[in-house]
């Protein structure tokens, strides 16, 4: 095959979209606005390169084709004249008789560019040899491209990737493989690992290439070869996406092992003790220990010491938001991490959602078309006051948020923040993104789904139609079905949280009048779906929640008929529940479809007035009078009794004497597990330490109320 007809075969295959990949949109638009005028002419042609004139430049290509193409001009990488002379090979440079007629677009349009691909594309399935290629690549030639530390980098992203991870694939002319993390769209050509086009520039693309190589791999149902492991410690890049075990590292992993069993001792001194006997010192061991874990390249475990050694100074100044009961929760989890740790360490490798990630690390996601949903004010026990703004990402179907935090004590306000300038470039507001479409460049994003509030991210805002909101999201109209696909997630505690996922669009077929529940300080606001189940939305009252809960209770069902509703779902005791944040309605005089609930006016303005006040007074007093009716636990007696037997154990501690009156106690409440069909918890030979047994079994309680109910999320 000559050189003309590689090229030819070649160019076929990139669509609009994939030069606007490979350079970028506007200086696509600019190359066709300069074949407008001029037209490349060929200076040289043989076997090994196509030269070309264009613009006062040379432009070379050889068979390795585009992407290693050079322009002579001063511009670095893709430049707008080797788009224009791309543009003009697929057109008419390439053609047999080197003339190409296209008399129904004009010469320079952009616009035509599909029609003109057309004309030369081979319509014989041009998928077959791309997918012949890509599943071609072994793992030496990999290993090759992205080196050793690359290619296991990259082996243990896909291997930690979860079923609700797995690349989006499809394309025309090529190949397109849509990373969901990192946000990469990978276009293939053909022509080997360096034509995989991505629609960003991460830094080290070549091990995501590999990434996008052996997702596409395994989704195919091709095995991939797992990676060699290392003589030498591995060299890994700290808070990067993921990252190994310590491998052989003998400095490294003796560091390892001297942590879990410092903290290993730490618990079983707080079991022993009694959380309610805890000491200053306490608080300050549980702080040593997590920036050892820091440096110890555990994030997870480091952020969940630093948690604990808070809430342990909370109960020491018997603060308001002190729980003996959550820190137990929390020391239970910190004792089964530190075991799935030691586990995965004599194993060699750790999976990436138990060694966590480090604080603050997002990656390059390129440009974002994002739709404004709303903002929700919040206040955390821990004393930090956030709004958080939530968006649609039509391209990835996901949900994406933006928050900014302080801390109470530097007065920070929430609802100023949202009429407050940022947090982008660009964006007068917060305010401003609800219900609009937002353009980011040079946007970055975490792997939960947070997008950082950079200043070097640009937005542009545009009007978004409710015609283009309402066909682009996809709202839940069944409550059964959306609680059963809620429920078919990873339901360990030690799972990788997915905050992102709690996020959903619910389109019930009627709405009831809310209600003000007195007793728990709550408004209940009765969701109907098409079946007539009822989902109750409820909104816990405070400072910040006062306004969205006036705005719903003045709205009546039929003001609401036919909208959307932007929720956050979550479970407690066996009661599903979602927390509104915004509405979706066809449009209003403003133009806008997204009615921020949090923040933004009733349509009717000023204060209520009388007749308004006596009823919202007589709808609390009669919900105080009649509680909302909770769905029934699905918890056995049995463990609830066990799991607060094991609270009160905690509680006052593990002292020697009083170890054989709670081994008959706790024989007591086996046997009664054991009728219930409970029989998960280890033996006392298997955990001879008291503290060990205490948290293994507290955790497993743990384990059953989020199996059962949803509840128990340490």
């Amino acid at each position: 095959m000559s050189l003309r007809e590689q090229l030819r075969a070649q160019l076929a295959r990139y669509d609009e979209e994939a030069l606007i990949a490979w350079g970028n949109r506007g200086l696509l638009r600019r190359a066709g606005k300069d074949l407008e005028t001029q037209a490349p002419r060929i200076e040289q042609e043989d076997e090994q390169a196509l030269v070309l004139a264009f613009a006062g430049h040379r432009q070379r290509f050889d068979a390795r084709g585009p992407t290693q193409a050079h322009c002579g001009c001063p511009a670095s990488g893709v430049c707008q004249h080797l788009l224009a002379v791309v543009l003009w090979l697929q057109r008419e440079g390439l053609a047999p008789e080197a003339t190409l007629d296209c008399p129904s677009a004009p010469p320079g349009s952009v616009e035509a560019h599909a029609d003109r691909t057309a004309a030369i594309a081979d319509v014989a399935d041009p998928h077959a040899p791309l997918h012949a290629e890509l599943l071609a690549f072994g793992a030496a030639q990999l290993v090759k491209y992205a080196g050793r530390h690359g290619y296991r980098w990259a082996w243990q992203h896909v291997q930690d990737a979860d079923p609700a991870q797995a690349p989006r694939i499809g394309g025309e002319r090529n190949i397109v493989i849509d990373l969901v993390q990192p946000r990469i769209v990978f276009r293939y050509m053909g022509g080997g690992l360096a034509h995989l086009i991505a629609d960003s520039a991460p830094s080290k693309i070549e091990k995501y290439r590999v990434v996008a190589v052996l997702a596409y791999q395994r989704a195919h149902g091709q095995a991939i070869a797992p990676p060699e492991l290392p003589t030498l410690a591995p060299a890994l890049d700290l808070g990067k996406a993921h990252q190994l075990g310590a491998g052989r590292d003998p400095a490294r992993r003796d560091s390892r092992t001297r942590l879990r069993a410092a903290l290993a001792q730490l618990l079983d001194e707080c079991m022993a003790l009694g959380l309610s006997h805890l000491s200053q010192q306490m608080q300050e061991r549980y702080s040593t220990l997590a920036v050892w874990a820091q440096g110890a390249d555990y994030p997870r475990l480091a952020l969940l010491l630093r948690r604990i050694a808070d809430h342990v100074e909370l109960l020491l100044e018997r603060a308001g938001g002190a729980d003996e009961h959550r820190l137990l929760e929390e020391l239970a989890l910190a004792h089964a991490l530190v075991s799935a740790l030691a586990l995965a360490d004599m194993a060699g490798q750790a999976p990436a959602h138990l060694v966590g990630r480090a604080r603050g690390e997002y990656g390059n996601t390129g440009n974002l078309v994002l739709w404004g949903l709303g903002a929700l004010p919040w206040r955390a026990a821990s004393g930090y006051l956030g709004l958080t703004m939530l968006f649609w990402s039509p391209q990835s179907r996901s949900f994406l948020a933006c928050t900014d935090a302080r801390p109470e004590s530097q007065r920070f306000d929430p609802r100023a923040r949202y009429q407050a300038p940022g947090p982008w470039a660009g964006l007068a507001a917060p305010a401003q993104a609800s219900g609009q479409r937002l353009q980011l460049q040079d946007a970055q994003a975490s792997a939960a789904g947070r997008l950082s509030a950079s200043d070097k991210t640009h937005v542009a805002v545009q009007a978004l139609p409710s015609t283009e909101l309402f066909a682009g999201l996809s709202p839940h109209t069944c409550w059964q079905q959306l609680i059963d696909s809620r429920q078919s997630l990873p339901a360990s505690l030690l799972s990788k949280p997915r905050p992102m996922l709690d996020w959903v669009v619910l389109r019930p077929a009627r709405y009831a009048q809310a209600r003000f529940d007195a007793s728990r300080q709550t408004l209940v606001w009765p969701l109907h779906d098409a079946e007539d189940q009822v989902l109750e939305a409820e909104i816990a009252y405070s400072p910040l929640s006062a306004h969205a809960i006036e705005r719903i209770e003045e709205m009546t069902p039929q003001q609401l008929d036919g909208q959307w509703l932007v929720a956050r779902l979550r479970s407690a005791a066996g009661r599903w529940a979602v927390e509104p944040l915004s509405l979706i309605h066809r449009e209003n005089g403003q133009g806008v479809a997204v009615d921020a609930l949090y923040f933004d006016a009733s349509p009717r303005s000023g204060p209520p007035d009388l007749a308004t006040q006596k009823l919202r007074a007589s709808r609390r007093q009669a919900a105080a009078a009649t509680p909302a009716t909770l769905q029934p636990t699905r918890t056995p007696t049995a463990l609830a009794d066990y799991r607060q037997w094991l609270a009160q154990c905690a509680e006052r501690g593990l002292g020697q004497a009083l170890i054989p009156r709670l081994e008959a106690e706790h024989d007591q409440h086996q046997q009664r597990l054991r009728d219930a069909g409970l029989t998960t918890f280890p033996s006392p030979d298997q955990l001879p330490a008291a503290a060990s047994r205490l948290l293994t079994h507290y955790y497993i309680c743990l384990q059953y109320l989020r199996l059962m109910d949803g509840d128990g999320s340490a």
